[in-house]
């Protein structure tokens, strides 16, 4: 679902967008800086640096809209970024390079440029041309020739720390090891394996040295491919091509042969060496390949079938319990209303506004957007928001309540979003209010 006021709360992170142009009134009390940005001082210390693009700082929030505070880090841990070079002139980037530490500040930004870098052309009306103010307090400057040392000492570090696991793994008798480094733990078994044009059958798992399961196919299905094909790393393709069909086989791969000095995804961190489990289930030609790929779709086709026949026995007896008989629309959506708005009904391409409490059959919330706080906004017909969620809109008007019973085909469909509560294939319900017509 698409957040507004998420990104907004957040959009500190260096907003990136084209500059809209100025209107004076929204600056009026604010003075420019050389660096672009509006402001107002609070309090100066001229104390030392002002901070530089590549610099570390930590520094305290509040953002405002008219009245509305929409986020603050009062009560919770200061933001610490590592400077950005702004996108457009007087962002939140430029009023931190005109602080020193100590100085707090008033920073005036329009809530248009805002809403451009969360991909939104056009902001709300009650937004447009409208500002967004900031509070901010530069708390503490780390230099980025300081945050390069430490960078370094961290990487010689991981560097040094990966040469000796690699030292004990090779020096042990019952290990090989290949031309590239590719450590084979145990001896190489014998038997068929994939060579270049060979499609296989294989599962996975990648573990840390420590002998924790990072990422593994044995949670999902196996892996079907053509043998060669670009898949992960060096090191994964030439330890699939020592690995027997019907056996299981476990490396050691070196980081230059994995990810390297740059890791993947905060699961591995750099210079990590990755203890690979293989298991070949099959070695197969073209022919096998897509036999087992037609087996494998309509296994899949046949999962589905069920669980979109349990899916409507579940919101039949929903629907019972609840003691709701309204028909469906044509689509197979069940709209309850239980408040009706005034004025117009929403149309295919109108803005809208709209709050939402999300959940599954048994009544367990998902997501709401009173917990927001604001409405979440949306055009109709863009593809920004659920099927059900427009398909109901269009039949209300300002001030609207229903209730929605939706099928998973306008919802998530095959999706899962939660692995409990709202898994592939579920029902949804959820409760509505179109608050405006924008």
């Amino acid at each position: 679902m698409k957040r507004v006021f998420i990104g907004l709360a957040l959009g500190i992170a260096m907003l990136a967008a084209t500059s809209c142009t100025s209107t004076p009134e929204v600056y009026k009390g604010y003075d420019k800086t050389s660096t672009g940005a509006y402001m107002k001082f609070v309090e100066r210390s001229g104390n030392g640096q002002s901070p530089r693009i590549g610099d570390g700082v930590s520094f305290e929030m509040a953002q405002y809209f008219n009245d509305s505070l929409l986020f603050t880090t009062a009560g919770d841990e200061p933001i610490d970024i590592i400077l950005e070079q702004a996108a457009f002139v007087g962002d939140v980037a430029d009023a931190l390079q005109a602080m020193h530490v100590g100085d707090s500040a008033h920073v005036v930004i329009l809530a248009d440029s805002v809403f451009l870098t969360l991909g939104e052309p056009d902001a709300p009306e009650e937004y447009r041309g409208q500002p967004i103010r900031y509070h901010l307090k530069l708390l503490s400057i780390e230099p980025k020739e300081v945050l390069e040392a430490k960078r370094q000492r961290a990487l010689d570090s991981l560097r040094a720390e990966e040469r000796n696991y690699l030292e004990a793994v090779k020096a042990d008798a019952n290990n090989e090891v290949t031309a590239s480094g590719l450590v084979v733990m145990g001896k190489a078994v014998k038997g068929k394996t994939a060579r270049l044009g060979d499609y296989v059958d294989f599962d996975f798992m990648m573990m840390s040295k420590e002998g924790d399961t990072l990422m593994s196919s044995h949670n999902f299905e196996s892996v079907l491919m053509q043998y060669g094909e670009d898949f992960v790393f060096q090191g994964f393709m030439e330890a699939l091509g020592l690995t027997p069909q019907g056996s299981t086989m476990r490396f050691v791969v070196p980081s230059e042969l994995g990810f390297d000095s740059v890791g993947y995804q905060g699961m591995f961190l750099p210079f990590d060496p990755i203890v690979l489990q293989l298991k070949m289930n099959e070695v197969m030609d073209k022919a096998a390949y897509d036999k087992k790929l037609q087996v494998r779709e309509a296994e899949k086709e046949s999962e589905r079938l069920q669980l979109l026949a349990k899916e409507d026995e579940m919101i039949k007896r929903y629907l019972k319990e609840n003691g709701i008989d309204s028909n469906p629309t044509e689509s197979g959506l069940y709209i309850v209303r239980e408040v009706e708005g005034t004025g117009s009904q929403a149309e295919w391409g109108d803005a809208v506004a709209v709050h939402y409490t999300m959940g599954n059959l048994k009544g367990e919330t998902v997501e709401s957007s009173y917990e927001i706080g604001e409405p979440m906004r949306f055009t109709i017909g863009r593809g920004e928001m659920l099927p059900c969620i427009e398909e109901a809109v269009m039949t209300m008007s300002p001030g609207a309540r229903v209730l929605l019973v939706s099928p998973s085909e306008l919802g998530f469909g095959e999706f899962s979003v939660h692995e409990t509560l709202l898994p592939s294939y579920s029902p949804l319900v959820i409760e509505m209010e179109l608050v405006a017509i924008e």
